[in-house]
């Protein structure tokens, strides 16, 4: 044991930090929550902490704090520990050991069920993974702590419990500044309100939503304005850091998209104080600690408003009208970049705005749910159990591509009116559709406005085919929320599919539950689910399709067959060709059609 327990009134407390990752691996945002933890909370309670070896620096760093170093969380490590407490605090989105005295009064900190809200970014393993690690802790404690409203809200939806506290966490980066308004203003003025560059300070994980704001860089920089944007925190994900830079490349503006790995604390202030403001088109946040450093550092915000943003940013920051459409997002940042007006009002807004945040006030927040759990110990053994109720998808989720357009094709788009309907006359009302579309269609007014009020919208090359592969993925990775998918391209106003004929596949491949897929065939008279194909019919079918696509186009996919596999991809082409049972289905050819390249049109 290293240090001296400060001889706080309260219940005597181990707080579990042995699965914290090093600064240099990503510990983030767990990471700042850790040190304003040991800063503050020993004012409030008995605490001892249990660390990683490689936590050893923060032994000097915090004198008042009692430590223990051990190899692991598990009961062997901690008993002793386990023993002395009052109460045990697990904060890193998790419980271990797994199996805790029933004495003992529990918290786990639950930081966000994206994997429930967002089903579709995890595998198979991965979620069956988060829902075991996720139901101990939420059944093994005697109180929770969600950090947003928000995510209390979905522990409520999803597992039925309310024995929850909501402990708002801080801009912590911000804090440790020590700058305070004035000197936040005073360092602003430095630079003016016209300063080079936005910011966006995120690891690139796939709700990050880093494509699609480059495209819209590369959207801004067709119409002639330039934006260049910071990208940090990349290098927690390296191959996804390399390929943000050929997505730059391939869309001419690598010159624009400067990309970063993680900085240190000094250099990453800079960056943020510096920028002409934060833009933030994630698609899912718990919380949003750079949110509220950017508000606290007097750097006006572009966000987008999903999960606890709104909660966390109310009206101090201004908000992207769709953010999983380049072309509108385009829009939101050429006024955002634009309106210097507006981005000097946002910043009086943030700075008020972030008053409601502090690391003490989240220490305070944290030891009133301390005081509840000791409570609630007082009552019951063990926490009564909870009513797991999993996610849904969506029924179909459609990708469209508008590549290669005629002049006709074109008279007719701009004449379709409203794009949800145009759509929903083809796939349904209720299919989610995707449009994929070609960067040189956004040098047209009418046609921007017209895809611009798609609910989802990615760019691709028409020139290149690889290009369009790469839409396909990354649709198949962030927006198909369904059960099935159509991958299709636009041809002849989509008249060789309609909503009636989309309907009866997806009936026919509910029935036929052993089929992975299913291809309209006009030859046919009823259903029929074929054999798998033996080894050499897929080498040679793969061999034929690899030479002109990886995306599987025209057939109805079965989400659950593609076992985490993305469409537009090498491994799921090699899985659809080699192991994928087909469902041929009978349907009548529209007679205004025209077959597709890869089949028959549903």
């Amino acid at each position: 044991m290293t240090g001296v327990t400060l001889g706080a009134a309260g219940p005597r407390v181990l707080l579990n930090l042995v699965r914290l990752l090093p600064s240099e691996k990503g510990a983030g945002g767990a990471g700042r929550l850790a040190l304003a933890l040991l800063a503050h909370l020993p004012r409030r309670v008995q605490l001892r902490v249990a660390i990683p070896h490689h936590w050893r620096s923060l032994i000097p760093a915090f004198p008042t704090v009692s430590f223990e170093v051990v190899d692991d969380d598990s009961n062997a490590s901690l008993r002793r520990l386990l023993s002395w407490c009052e109460c045990y605090v697990d904060p890193l989105n998790g419980l271990r050991p797994t199996l805790i005295d029933p004495k003992i009064a529990v918290i786990s900190f639950v930081l966000d069920l994206q994997h429930l809200r967002m089903p579709w970014l995890y595998t198979e393993e991965q979620m069956a993974g988060r829902l075991a690690e996720y139901g101990y802790a939420i059944d093994r404690s005697d109180w929770l702590v969600a950090i947003s409203e928000y995510e209390r809200d979905n522990l409520a939806d999803f597992y039925g419990v309310d024995r929850v506290s909501v402990v708002h966490l801080a801009g912590f980066m911000a804090e440790d500044s020590g700058l305070d308004a004035e000197a936040v203003r005073a360092k602003r003025a430095e630079v003016g309100d016209e300063a080079s560059y936005l910011i966006y300070p995120a690891v690139p994980w796939p709700h990050k939503n880093h494509d699609i704001l480059i495209q819209a860089i590369a959207i801004l920089k067709r119409r002639g304005l330039s934006v260049p944007v910071a990208l940090t925190n990349t290098s927690g994900q390296t191959a996804e850091k390399e390929r943000l830079g050929r997505v730059a490349a391939a869309f001419g503006v690598d010159d624009l998209v400067d990309l970063h790995g993680f900085l240190d604390e000094a250099a990453l202030l800079d960056l943020v104080i510096l920028s002409r403001g934060m833009v933030f088109p994630s698609l899912y946040e718990g919380f949003g600690i750079p949110l509220v450093d950017a508000m606290a550092l007097g750097v006006p915000v572009l966000a987008n408003p999903a999960a606890a943003v709104p909660e966390i940013c109310g009206a101090a920051v201004t908000y992207m009208d769709n953010a999983s459409n380049a072309l509108a997002l385009a829009d939101d940042i050429a006024a955002f970049w634009t309106g210097t007006e507006t981005r000097k009002d946002l910043v009086n807004r943030g700075l008020e705005r972030a008053r409601d945040f502090s690391s003490e006030k989240m220490v305070a927040d944290l030891a009133d749910a301390i005081d509840a759990a000791v409570a609630a110990k007082t009552t019951r053994a063990l926490p009564p159990a909870s009513r797991f109720t999993p996610p849904r998808y969506n029924e179909l989720a459609v990708f469209v591509a508008y590549g290669r357009l005629t002049e006709a094709d074109r008279a007719h788009l701009r004449e379709a009116g409203d794009i949800h309907a145009w759509h929903a006359r083809a796939f349904g009302a209720d299919a989610v559709v995707t449009v994929g579309l070609d960067i040189a269609l956004v040098d047209d007014p009418d046609l921007s406005s017209f895809f611009g009020a798609a609910a989802k919208l990615i760019l691709f090359d028409a020139s290149d085919p690889a290009s369009l592969d790469t839409a396909v993925a990354d649709f198949a990775t962030r927006y198909d929320h369904a059960e099935f998918q159509l991958v299709t391209a636009y041809r002849d106003r989509l008249s060789a599919y309609s909503a009636t004929a989309v309907r009866s596949v997806v009936s026919a491949l509910r029935l036929f539950t052993k089929a992975d897929c299913a291809e309209p065939d006009t030859q046919m008279q009823d259903c029929k689910l074929e054999r798998e194909p033996s080894e050499q019919e897929g080498v040679i079918a793969y061999q034929q399709r690899r030479g002109t696509s990886l995306a599987i186009r025209d057939v109805l996919l079965r989400r659950a067959s593609a076992r985490g596999l993305r469409n537009g991809t090498v491994g799921f082409l090699s899985a659809y060709c080699t192991r994928y049972a087909r469902l041929r289905v009978p349907i009548v050819r529209p007679q205004t059609g025209v077959p597709h390249e890869t089949g028959d049109a549903l």
